[in-house]
């Protein structure tokens, strides 16, 4: 049994992937995505309150659907736990704050194995336990999608650097962040912002890395891949419940006053 890249195998196919935030920590929602045809998932941990376990539940419920199951790690330098991430399943991993090509080093370092990095070798549900009998020969290297966020100025002024090492698949910008960095939060129409955005939209098309965003609507989604994104985020599934519950509730209450 080989180990697959459903990531890979998406973009080859369409040329784009389109993926929601996780934070509810609910395989339930996990599998409701997967049933909608969702590429991707990334299950964030970096701002909820999901634990290992119940991850690892979250993972089994997009391998179903094949929709592939990405975390958000909650510590950009602990590299042991990226590694563990791994060894229990998770088809990738994003890293928030990568700001230097030292940092972007040391997470290859953990998340890949020898010749190109130096996680140690694994034995646990990652490789199935030894169901995928090339995992530990290089197959986790090739197969595991590393995306390293672009969320500060620094990492902006150092986006070449980053992006030219070795065993990256894609840069993932966080607007809010880089906005609040920049001192123009929210302003997505900042000259200054939109200036860093094409600088690293242009250094991942250098280097041949995917270029991702964070998206909030539909028109904002639509005009990110127009603009060559490849990897956009759509909806935050508690943020998509909160803001569709509010707005029913509201209209209900509306219709019976009138």
């Amino acid at each position: 049994m080989k180990m697959r890249n459903l990531v890979k195998e998406k973009l080859e196919d369409k040329g784009y992937v389109l993926g929601a935030f996780v934070a509810s920590g609910s395989p339930t929602n996990a599998e409701i995505l997967g049933i909608n045809n969702f590429d991707f998932i990334l299950i964030d941990m970096e701002h909820a309150q999901t634990n290992m376990e119940t991850m690892v539940d979250m993972i089994r419920a997009s391998e179903l659907y094949k929709m592939a199951p990405l975390v958000r790690v909650y510590d950009p330098a602990d590299g042991p736990m990226m590694a563990r991430m791994l060894d229990v399943g998770v088809h990738g991993l994003m890293i928030p704050m990568v700001e230097t090509p030292e940092h972007a080093k040391y997470i290859i370092d953990n998340v890949k194995i020898a010749p190109l990095g130096k996680r140690g070798i694994g034995v646990g549900r990652g490789p199935r336990w030894g169901w995928y009998q090339d995992y530990n020969k290089g197959e986790c290297n090739e197969n595991t999608y590393v995306i390293m966020q672009c969320e500060t100025r620094k990492g902006v002024e150092n986006i070449d650097e980053i992006c030219a090492t070795p065993g990256l698949d894609c840069i993932f910008i966080g607007t809010a962040d880089l906005s609040q960095d920049m001192g123009c939060f929210g302003d997505m129409k900042n000259p200054e912002f939109t200036e860093a955005i094409d600088r690293v939209l242009k250094s991942c098309e250098k280097h041949n890395i995917v270029p991702g965003i964070v998206t909030g609507s539909q028109e904002e989604a639509t005009m990110r891949i127009k603009q060559g994104f490849k990897f956009v985020t759509i909806m935050n599934d508690l943020g998509f419940f909160r803001a569709q519950s509010k707005n029913l509730i509201d209209n209900v209450r509306k219709s019976i006053s009138e």
